[in-house]
């Protein structure tokens, strides 16, 4: 079954270690995943889109890898990850860009509820990292439903979180 056919659904972990574990793999699929969108697309708009939000992804895989180098959890080949996310990214494009935004907006909210599960389980020293996750979903969420409304100026929400997440 497709991502064209399915909610996406929130995890809940049994514990930190798993969910940041989770947490940390996706991140690297949804760098392959963006990459993927953003070298096939033949509009230069919507590839740089693909584009901001692959560095999006890159910025918070970074921030997250000591965590996950100190916990443990870091030992799937991250190539491997990455050609899995760009594998996903074949279901995208059978949604076209109207339906990628439509899921973003709509569906996407399922992660804040799956990390803000994560953020409650989490080591005080965690949390700042798990808000960070937070912040990049809401990015997206925020772009797709700003697009979506004709806003010209759609893509600055994911410019402000490249900025912030870069500073923190």
């Amino acid at each position: 079954m497709t991502l064209a056919h399915r909610m996406i659904e929130a995890k809940v972990f049994a514990t930190f270690d798993e969910g940041f574990r989770a947490s940390y793999e996706d991140e690297l699929r949804g760098e392959g995943f963006f990459a993927s969108l953003a070298a096939l697309d033949p509009i230069p708009r919507r590839a740089e889109v693909w584009s901001k939000m692959l560095a999006i992804e890159q910025v918070t895989t970074q921030a997250l890898l000591s965590a996950a180098q100190a916990l443990g959890v870091a030992s799937r080949d991250p190539q491997a990850l990455r050609a899995e996310g760009a594998a996903e990214a074949d279901d995208w494009r059978v949604l076209g860009w109207h339906g990628a935004l439509l899921v973003m907006r709509d569906e996407f909210p399922v992660y804040l509820t799956e990390f803000g599960g994560l953020l409650a389980q989490s080591p005080p020293a965690y949390a700042p990292l798990i808000d960070l996750l937070i912040r990049h979903e809401v990015a997206f969420i925020d772009f797709a439903a700003a697009e979506l409304a004709g806003q010209a100026d759609s893509m600055d929400v994911l410019d402000d979180y490249l900025v912030w997440a870069r500073a923190t």
